[in-house]
Formats: C-alpha cells, structure tokens, sequence
C-alpha cells in the first residue's frame, strides 16, 4: 500500500511540475487515465487532500490552491531541485514507478554502477542521522593495512558515481574525506557527537570541485575558453555550480568559475583536451603547460 502510495505522490508532482496550475477536476481526470492509477480508482477529494499533506511531511513539497480560480500548483518548486536531496529522492522513486509500470524497459535502461552504496550507505545515513559515531574497517589505497577508526560523520557526498564521507576520525582536529567503497566494516558506535554550529555543509562545498579538500586551499577565479560545440554542453550541464558565461563569440565561449581547481578538476579539463583553454590564473594555465609537455615525452612527441 505505501509503495502505491509513493507512486501517487511522484505522479501529482510531476504532473502539477510538467502541467501545472490545474482545478481539482482536472486532477481527477488526468488520474483516471494515468499509467500510476493501476487500480483505476477515482481520485476522492478527501484523498486529494490526504496527499498534498503527506507530500508536505515527506518531502517538505507544498502544494497550494490560489482562490481567484481554484487551481493547484507547487508554491516552492526549488525544493525539487536535483542538487537537492529531495530532488535526488524524487528522481529515484519517479524511475522505479516508471520501470514497475513495464518490466520491458528493464532491458532498455542502463546506469552507471555505484557500487560503494550497496553495503554501507545506509550504516553510514543511520549514523548521520542520529549523530551516533562510526566504527570503521578503512583500507587505504595509501596504506598497507587496514585500519580501525572511529569516525564522527560530517556529511555525504556523491562524486563521480563515488560516495564520500566527510568527518572528523580518532579525534583528529581537521576532518577527514572517506570513500565508502573502502570501507571493509561499518557499524553504529556507542558514543554520540556534535557536529560543529560552524560547519556548513552546502558553504564548504560550494567552493570546491572534486572531493580532494584541503583546509589551507584557496579557492580562486577560473577562466575557461571553450570552443562553440562544447559550450553547448556546457550550457546543458555545467561544469560547476559557479559557472557563469561571460564571453560568447562565434567559435568559443569564456566560462568563468569560482572554486579550488584540485586534481579532479584538473583531470576533468584535460579530459576535453584542445576544446578547453586555461585563460587564468596564469599559475594555473602554467600547470597545464607543464602536463602537456610530459605527456609529449610520454609518447614521445
């Protein structure tokens, strides 16, 4: 009953999303034909109303009704935003409906494997949420043996179909950024902890690229020249959160960003290879150079 429940709830969403501002009556008409009504049961006001308040306590998601014509639309659309947990959450459960409705597309769809939250994530989450520490088994790529630690979780972060767990470890002064698909063991430790009032999870990370995360990193002003087809896909998804266009010719666009450019940023820029100039800063433009002439000696250039 709650799994048919949830599909209702994704299906009022993203209809009131795609077609919204709608009257009740149009509500009910667009239920009694919809793929998520597999019951094919009328829509009940009562119903209505018991849905607009369950998709508030859930996802925290308002749907409200202007008088002067008595139509329904979701007064705060930012909380479905995809960077969002909730958006996160909406998105997965909008998908599984869709793949319950015809189990031919099962075949059909294809995703790319996240294999460190199989075992671990949800340990992870119930620590987060309790703020209950976390007793961990961690193998170091930079290390020859396991380790025991005791972690207080900060936060997660998602990366490159990677989960990371940022928190401080054995009382250490600066946190610590974890890969979960390195945990070998994870369980709920005895003590409990608080995280810093000066933490801000959504600050910290908003200046940073990757999950390489440095106290005394600076972030910094980066200029991109991009030639005119890949702009596009710039435009479509962009590179970073600060990214903002600020040159658009012809041939290229200049990007301009406002983050630490850390490995993983580096490595993402190269990945484009002559699409993508460094314009500043010069240090960093430098930086390419240097990698641009020892690949040249690799392959002998």
């Amino acid at each position: 009953m709650a799994k048919n429940y949830f599909r209702t709830y994704i299906w009022l969403l993203e209809t009131l999303q795609s077609k919204g501002p709608l009257t009740l009556k149009e509500i009910k008409s667009l239920w009694k034909d919809s793929s998520a009504n597999s019951e094919q049961k009328p829509l009940a006001t009562r119903t209505f109303a018991n849905h607009r308040k369950s998709i508030a306590d859930i996802f925290g998601i308002d749907i409200e009704c202007d008088r002067s014509d008595n139509t329904y639309s979701i007064s705060n659309e930012n909380e479905m935003d995809k960077s969002s947990v909730k958006g996160w959450m909406l998105d997965a459960l909008s998908l599984g409906s869709i793949l319950e409705d015809g189990s031919a597309l099962r075949d059909k769809i294809f995703f790319e494997e996240v294999p460190s939250s199989r075992k671990h994530l949800s340990t992870v989450i119930q620590c987060l949420r309790d703020n209950r520490v976390l007793e961990l088994r961690y193998r170091s790529y930079d290390q020859p043996e396991d380790n025991w630690l005791t972690v207080e979780p900060y936060c997660l972060r998602q990366f490159k179909n990677r989960w990371y767990l940022y928190g401080r470890k054995d009382k250490d002064k600066t946190p610590h950024m974890f890969a979960l698909d390195r945990f070998i063991e994870a369980e709920e430790g005895e003590g409990n902890y608080t995280v810093p009032a000066s933490f801000d999870p959504y600050a910290f990370f908003s200046k940073a690229y990757g999950v390489r995360i440095y106290e005394d990193a600076k972030p910094q002003i980066v200029h991109l020249k991009v030639s005119a087809r890949q702009s596009k896909y710039f435009r479509s998804l962009p590179l970073h959160s600060s990214q903002k266009e600020i040159e658009t010719r012809e041939d290229y666009s200049v990007f301009e960003y406002f983050l630490t450019p850390d490995y993983d940023f580096k490595q993402d820029v190269l990945s484009f290879g002559t699409s993508i100039e460094i314009i500043k800063p010069e240090e960093l433009r430098k930086d390419f150079g240097k990698i641009v002439k020892n690949l040249n000696k690799l392959y002998n250039v």
